[in-house]
This record gives structure tokens, C-alpha cells and sequence, in this order.
């Protein structure tokens, strides 16, 4: 017997993958270029190693020249200056690897040609070699990231978030100290189902927000990274769930729960990804906690309660779910999930009242009539349940399969009325009235279906449109 969601159900996914203005794509404001003495750099740049320092020779005094020469000439002349400038770089870099000067120069060179994948690879082996360079690449880097990201920005804003793409990933490849590009290409990566990829920059992501490199930077600026953190994680645990890395995504929740211990979505998500996980005792433990809590919602209790019937809890999930039902009567499927609860907990004296109400609530489930004619047998009440079955017997038509899913421009009600005793063509309809997370109505919505022949199901979809956020529903034989 299949155990269905509502509405929330997967509430692991209720953080879609954020959109690109939520990282923070608009165009950036660059770095002012200015002069440092020791003193004045961050700790972290201090802190390097000296590695091999650079050594002059012919070649980087002719690749010296032929830079210089670029940057004061314009047009075609200075590219040709450029190119020639790499090639000598080249050439210095095959004859002696060792020396990170070729390196660097052909990263300058390669960045002045607009090649900024490649120049982010000379430079990395510059820095390699001597780490100090770092001091003198650092502000090229973020210089040349912040021409190409705000490309990309435009672009994405515009709209063309494929077009967009190559400029923010130019703009990853070259620096990787902040984590703007990164969130922009993840979130695009996600949407392309390039999910081992984006997973992988939504860690980096969060690995440059964390850095010790990001604690000495301005202020307000890692209070604005601060917002991109929670996104990262979330969006990363969504991701795991979708590559069915459920012990991945209970790690990364768990990361945010110790920060933020009083994070309800993180909580119920730990939750889920335990169970998803196999790690029942630790879901239970989690939920344990959850139930303490005086700031529940009804939507947080059906969550809840899910997880506890995931981990085999019936007995408890089947309280919670009354619990929910108690707080919104109009959510069917809170009802029908703890009445389903109930039936696998063993507990029939409850279920005989629990399935009534869902028969009143839900009066063509067959579902519920063989709950209740279950409840009665076990109760010893033979003939009352017989009665129940013939009822079910009598009915012209079951619906099954209810569930109210998002969809553009508000929610549907879908699900199915397949014919039992009535005969093929007649109409049935249906009004549904959808409700909010305190009960109140968000709109009311229609399906009318024609029925087929006996014992075959007809699906239908009943939209509603609407701005506010649906709960559950309920729904009435018209």
C-alpha cells in the first residue's frame, strides 16, 4: 500500500536552486588600484611561503620589453607586441621550467590576449613556484574577474544565462577568491543536470566563504557573503538528494544546524537526509528535538511526520498527522496519512473512528472503506465491516491518487476516477478548495471527467491560479 505525499511532503526539496539575482550577478564594483608596502597586506598574503624566487635572464628581459612595448602601443600593433611576448615566455618556460617569471609573463600576456582560462593557469604555476607572486597576480586576477563576471551579469539579467555562462566561468578560471562566479555557474550547471559539476562549485563556494583569506576582507562585503553561504549549503544538500547522496546532504546539514541551531528548515532537512541516509536512530533523535519545539507549524508537523513514518514510527507519525488534521480539517491528505499510519501501527480501535472521517471527508476512496472494514474485522465486528465492503462495492466510481503539486502560476489538484459501478460516459465533477497553512481558502478549482469503462482509471489535472502559498486541500462530489 503506497504512502502519499502532500504538498510539502519532500520538504527537503522546498528550496528550489536559487536564481542568479540571489548570488549577487549584478554588475560588481572593481578593486582601486594602489600601492602596498609589507605592512600593509592582509595577514594570509604575510603568511606565504617564499618558495624559488624568480630569476632574470635573456628571455624574461626580452619578454619584459616586448610587455612594455604592448602597453604603450594600441590596436593590432599591441597585439602583435602581446603574442610576442608569449612566445618568448614559452620559449623561456620550455628551456628553464623552473623559473616562475616565465610563467607569470606568459600569464600577463595571455590576460592582455583575453585569455583568461589560460592566463589562471600560468599564473597558478607562477604561484606554484613562488608563492609570493601572489602579491603581484592578486590584483590582476580580480581585476580581470570583475570585467568578466559583470559581462556575464548583464547577460544573465538580460536573460541569457547560456551567454552568460562562458564570461562567469572566464571569470572562475582567472580568480577564485570570490565565490560570485561560482554560485552563478553552479546554479546554471544544476539547470543544465551538470550536478556532479555543480555540487562541486557550490563546495568551492562555500570553502572561499569560510576561508581565513575572507575574514580579513571589508566588512560588509562578508556580511553579503554571509547571505550567499546559507544558499550554497542548501542548494548543495538539494543537489546530493538528487544524486541520491543522502549521508553527503546529512553532512552538509548538519553544518548549518551547528551554526544555527535554531534553523527549522535545516533541522526538518537534517531530519529527512538521516532517514534517506538509513541513519533511523539518528532521524529519531533529530525529531525527538523537533517535537520540543513551541513554533511549529502545521507545515512543519506534516514534514515531521513524514520522516517518523519514513523511519517505520507509525505509531507516532500517526499522532502527528492527527495533529495536523486537527490544526487544518481541510488537509485530505494529513487524514488519509494518519489514517494510513494507524492501519500499519496495528492500532484498529483508533483507525474504525480515523477511517470513518476519512470516508466522510474522502467518500469515493476505496482505500478508506477497506481501512475501515480492516479496523472492524480486527475489533470483532464482522458484520459492520461487511457492510463497509458493500458500500465500496456500490460506489459508481473511486477517485484515487489526489495530490496537489506546484506548477506555473500557482498549484493543480491531479489524480484519477476510475468507473466501478456506474456505466462508461457519465460525468463526474469535482470542486476542490485549497487552503493555506492556517486553514484559510486560496481558491477553489474544478476537474470534470468523463468515465471510462468498468475498472479503468481516467487521469485529471485541476489548476489554480494563484500568488499565495498551498498547503492542502479538500474536495466536494458536485
Amino acid at each position: 500500500m503506497s504512502f502519499r505525499f502532500g504538498v510539502v511532503g519532500a520538504a527537503v526539496f522546498a528550496l528550489v536552486l536559487g536564481g542568479c539575482a540571489s548570488t549577487g550577478n549584478g554588475p560588481a564594483e572593481g578593486p582601486a588600484l594602489q600601492e602596498f608596502s609589507e605592512e600593509d597586506l592582509p595577514q594570509w598574503m604575510q603568511d606565504l611561503p617564499e618558495g624559488q624566487p624568480p630569476e632574470d635572464n635573456d628571455l624574461t628581459d626580452e619578454a619584459t620589453l616586448l610587455l612594455f612595448q604592448a602597453q604603450t602601443a594600441s590596436g593590432e600593433r599591441a597585439e602583435g607586441f602581446y603574442r610576442e611576448a608569449l612566445e618568448t615566455a614559452q620559449q623561456g618556460i620550455q628551456a628553464n621550467p623552473g623559473n616562475a617569471q616565465h610563467y607569470f609573463q606568459a600569464g600577463e600576456a595571455l590576460l592582455a590576449l583575453g585569455d583568461l582560462r589560460g592566463a589562471g593557469e600560468m599564473f597558478d604555476r607562477a604561484e606554484e613556484i613562488y608563492p609570493r607572486y601572489v602579491i603581484e597576480t592578486e590584483f590582476r586576477r580580480e581585476e580581470a574577474w570583475f570585467e568578466a563576471f559583470n559581462r556575464g551579469a548583464e547577460l544573465a539579467q538580460a536573460g541569457d544565462r547560456q551567454a552568460a555562462l562562458p564570461h562567469f566561468e572566464d571569470a572562475h578560471a582567472i580568480y577564485q577568491r570570490r565565490p560570485e562566479a561560482m554560485l552563478n555557474i553552479a546554479e546554471i550547471y544544476a539547470a543544465e543536470g551538470r550536478l556532479d559539476e555543480a555540487a562541486d562549485l557550490y563546495g568551492q563556494s562555500i570553502d572561499v566563504i569560510l576561508s581565513p583569506e575572507a575574514a580579513e576582507m571589508d566588512p560588509e562585503l562578508r556580511d553579503n557573503w554571509g547571505d550567499f553561504l546559507e544558499l550554497a549549503r542548501f542548494n548543495k544538500a538539494q543537489i546530493y538528494f538528487q544524486l541520491e547522496r543522502y549521508a553527503d546532504a546529512a553532512e552538509v546539514y548538519a553544518a548549518i544546524v551547528e551554526e544555527d541551531p535554531e534553523n527549522l528548515m535545516a533541522i526538518s532537512n537534517l531530519a529527512v537526509a538521516y532517514v534517506a541516509s538509513g541513519q533511523e536512530e539518528r532521524a529519531r533523535e533529530v525529531y525527538d528535538q523537533l517535537l520540543t519545539r513551541p513554533d511549529l507549524s502545521a507545515r512543519d508537523l506534516f514534514s515531521i511526520a513524514i520522516g517518523l513514518y519514513q523511519s517505520n514510527e507509525f505509531s507516532q507519525a500517526a499522532e502527528i498527522f492527527r495533529q495536523v488534521w486537527e490544526r487544518v480539517p481541510q488537509h485530505r491528505e494529513a487524514l488519509f496519512n494518519y489514517t494510513q499510519s494507524l492501519y500499519l501501527a496495528d492500532e484498529f480501535a483508533e483507525l474504525v473512528t480515523a477511517a470513518d472521517a476519512l470516508i466522510e471527508a474522502d467518500p469515493h476512496n476505496e482505500t478508506a472503506y477497506r481501512f475501515a472494514a480492516q479496523a472492524l474485522v480486527q475489533e470483532g465486528r464482522e458484520h459492520e465491516a461487511v457492510e463497509k465492503m458493500e458500500a465500496m462495492e456500490a460506489l459508481p466510481y473511486f477517485v484515487d491518487g489526489l495530490e496537489l503539486v506546484p506548477v506555473d502560476g500557482g498549484y493543480a489538484v491531479v489524480g484519477m476516477v476510475i468507473t466501478n459501478a456506474a456505466s462508461a460516459g457519465e460525468t463526474v465533477r469535482l470542486r476542490f478548495h485549497v487552503v493555506d497553512v492556517d486553514g484559510n481558502e486560496v481558491g477553489t478549482t474544478e476537474a470534470e471527467v468523463t468515465l471510462p469503462d468498468q475498472g479503468v482509471g481516467q487521469e485529471f489535472q485541476a489548476n489554480l491560479s494563484t500568488d499565495q502559498t498551498a498547503f492542502g486541500f479538500s474536495y466536494q462530489v458536485l
